[in-house]
């Protein structure tokens, strides 16, 4: 019984082994990605890779209400060329890495006034050239 104790132990241990870690998928240059916090891309022929790492503000106008201001969204977004580095950008913005420029689209879901919206809901929609 011992023995059969030790071996199912060994097998438990031989499969915790280590996982590769996943590559994100590639897009082409000029496409635009949608990705939630966490998810990452590689641009083919560029070294280049993001990651979004969330929505860092959030001040835009619920679309059931009427503002004087229409507010902001910032993102969080890790990048990886040359060295690594974190940036943050505005809805309609854009940042120069290298020979490349990722510019944020847009955030979704647009706010309500009903309802909060959760971190791992939202999704940017960024253009890499």
């Amino acid at each position: 019984m011992l023995r059969l104790a030790a071996i199912l132990s060994c097998l438990a241990l031989a499969g915790c082994g280590a996982v590769p870690a996943q590559q994100p998928p590639t897009v082409e240059l000029g496409a635009e990605v949608t990705l939630a916090p966490g998810e990452g891309v590689a641009v083919n022929n560029a070294r280049l890779k993001l990651r979004f790492l969330g929505v860092s503000e959030d001040s835009r106008c619920p679309r059931d209400v009427n503002c004087v201001w229409a507010g902001e969204v910032k993102i969080q977004l890790e990048i990886y060329a040359i060295s690594q580095s974190r940036v943050e950008l505005l809805e309609g913005g854009s940042t120069v890495i290298g020979q490349n420029r990722v510019t944020l689209v847009r955030v979704a879901p647009e706010p309500a006034s009903t309802a909060k919206i959760v971190a791992q809901d939202y999704r940017a929609t960024l253009k890499i050239d």
